[in-house]
């Protein structure tokens, strides 16, 4: 079975609270955030039940949650140069949550370097997860 690199790291991508990613082998993803559907029905699908009902159709997507965007973080504030600048952006972390981290992200012009590392992280999480599940990727 294959699947879209972009689709998986779609599912890591956003933050919002109880989405949930499903995907039907090349056709398309479907969102569901709160049970209501986000994007297109498929199928007659329009709901989560629709999905458990039909859930050999079905893969559902990895989700790495806050913890594990907590982890991308911390990992990011380990690759910067100077322990200052570590301190700045961990302590900011910590105090403000993720909202203080892009705070200070953005204060010391890392924006770029922090995308960039958020990315090669989920692309990598998104490799793996496609290699356990004997899943073959189109990039």
């Amino acid at each position: 079975m294959k699947i879209r690199l972009d689709d998986v790291m779609q599912s890591l991508s956003y933050p919002f609270y109880a989405a949930y990613y499903y995907y039907i082998p090349l056709e398309t993803v479907l969102m569901f955030s709160k049970g209501r559907i986000f994007g297109k029905a498929v199928h007659g699908i329009t709901s989560e039940d629709d999905i458990r009902q039909h859930s050999k159709d079905f893969i559902r997507l990895p989700e790495i949650g806050e913890e594990g965007r907590r982890k991308v973080m911390a990992g990011f504030i380990e690759s910067l140069p100077g322990d200052e600048m570590r301190g700045i952006i961990r302590e900011s972390l910590e105090e403000e949550g993720t909202k203080g981290f892009e705070a200070a992200v953005r204060s010391r012009r890392l924006t770029i370097e922090w995308y960039n590392y958020r990315d090669e992280v989920l692309m990598e999480f998104s490799r793996r997860w496609c290699e356990d599940h004997d899943l073959e990727l189109i990039e």
